[in-house]
């Protein structure tokens, strides 16, 4: 056997056994700490080796994912030093929508006890992503095939816009018949202005019949100070004209359909946009109806109907921010639209939104209580400039009430009204 027969053995051998030493040793981990068990019905995509993060820290690694029966069993290694109580919730989020998945530990309370090595917890099991979206199209065909039949949220639907459209050509008759003496009294309003103009300039001069009439020289005074008071009134009134032009008024129509219950809820609002560009205020009333207080079924759990619904809004190019009551309990609602500079308007529309209300909220629906905020996430987008659709995960702090909805929105600018209103603050 040659020298190099044998150096390309002993090579062959020593990275055949370097390689086995590695599979050997790729679960072996010298870093020091304690393993717990945590069972899960469904993973959603979790790798062994993932992240796990205490609060947001990350506190160890899965160690290893193997199936028990019919649950899955994610052995976890925790750094030493860490302390985990016993009411911890054990939950799988993601670093972002489509990055890695990683284990969350939300810490519970010292009162339920430490965790120790080997204890055994169970853990959060939400619905995947693949799940969510079959869910999706599943409601979207109900909710079209309601629609079709002229079920009843197609008959509600069709009422609401029928007294919509009632109410705004009420408005319109009435600020028609108004526009008449408004274009008058504007007309009024710059012939006032070039006569006083034209007296104040006699005055200034002393010429003509003005002169012979106050040639006092108090009443000349007193009578270029009314007259200068009625320029000034006169000016006002065309600025804030101008300011009203600019001052819009929307109506919106809101309504949310839950298919696991077939449950519907609606709201109807007016938002009053002034000229400053950055803040508006919206009025309405929340879940309309003459729904009663008893629960349709074991779904249900829909809070009371006709609430009143006050916000306050400030937004700007990517970014709206509601504040105030919203459904009848103090909370508010950020809404993010990341494709602002798009030209598609489904896209350039599209936002993601997170809302939280009733943060004190400990009460009974349906004999389950709740006593955790009301928190809600979702997305949406307008298809048309008056029309939007979107879809909505509710109750999401309540695991037994958590559900899916497709919600829809109408929306349009009442230009008449708006003139109505600039009409009688300027007559105030």
């Amino acid at each position: 056997m040659t020298s190099e027969t044998k150096v390309g053995l002993f090579t062959f051998f020593g990275l055949a056994l370097l390689g086995f030493s590695i599979f050997m040793l790729g679960n072996f981990t010298i870093s020091k700490g304690f393993d717990i068990n945590v069972y899960f019905k469904n993973v959603s995509g979790l790798p062994a080796k993932s992240v796990v993060r205490l609060n947001g820290v990350e506190v160890g690694r899965v160690k290893e994912l193997k199936i028990d029966g019919a649950r899955v069993l994610a052995v976890v290694r925790i750094n030493e030093g860490v302390i985990i109580y016993k009411d911890s919730r054990f939950a799988i989020a993601a670093t972002s929508l489509i990055g890695t998945n990683y284990l969350q530990i939300d810490q519970g309370t010292a009162a339920s006890g430490i965790l120790e090595a080997g204890d055994s917890v169970n853990g959060l099991s939400l619905p995947s992503v693949t799940d969510m979206v079959a869910d999706t199209m599943s409601t979207i065909n109900n909710l079209a095939a309601s629609i079709a039949d002229n079920g009843k949220f197609a008959s509600d639907l069709s009422a609401t816009l029928e007294n919509l459209r009632m109410l705004s050509g009420n408005l319109n008759e009435l600020v028609f018949s108004l526009r008449p003496y408004l274009s008058s009294s504007m007309q009024d309003v710059s012939e006032l202005t070039k006569a006083s103009k034209q007296l104040m300039d006699k005055l200034d001069s002393g010429d003509g019949l003005f002169t012979a009439l106050v040639e006092d020289k108090q009443m000349k005074e007193d009578v270029q100070s009314t007259l200068a008071n009625v320029r000034q009134v006169s000016e006002d009134a065309k600025k804030f004209i101008g300011q009203m032009a600019q001052f819009r008024i929307f109506w919106e129509y809101d309504a949310r359909y839950q298919p696991d219950g077939n449950l519907t809820e609606s709201d109807l609002a007016i938002k009053f946009v002034p000229a400053n560009g950055f803040s508006y205020y919206r009025f309405g009333i929340s879940d309309m109806g003459n729904r009663d207080n008893a629960p349709k079924n074991d779904k249900d759990f829909r809070g009371k109907p006709n609430q009143i619904d006050a916000r306050l809004g400030l937004y700007n190019k990517w970014a709206d921010l509601q504040v105030g009551l919203i459904r009848g309990a103090g909370g508010g609602v950020l809404s993010l639209r990341p494709f602002y500079k798009a030209e598609a308007l489904p896209l350039k529309t599209f936002s993601v939104y997170g809302e939280g209300t009733d943060f004190g909220r400990n009460r009974v629906i349906n004999n389950k209580l709740f006593d955790k905020p009301k928190l809600a996430v979702g997305a949406r987008t307008m298809i048309t400039k008056n029309v939007g659709v979107g879809i909505r995960y509710n109750e999401l702090m309540e695991k037994d009430a958590r559900a899916l909805q497709i919600t829809g929105n109408l929306s349009f600018e009442d230009k008449e009204l708006a003139s109505l209103l600039g009409i009688a603050k300027l007559a105030n």
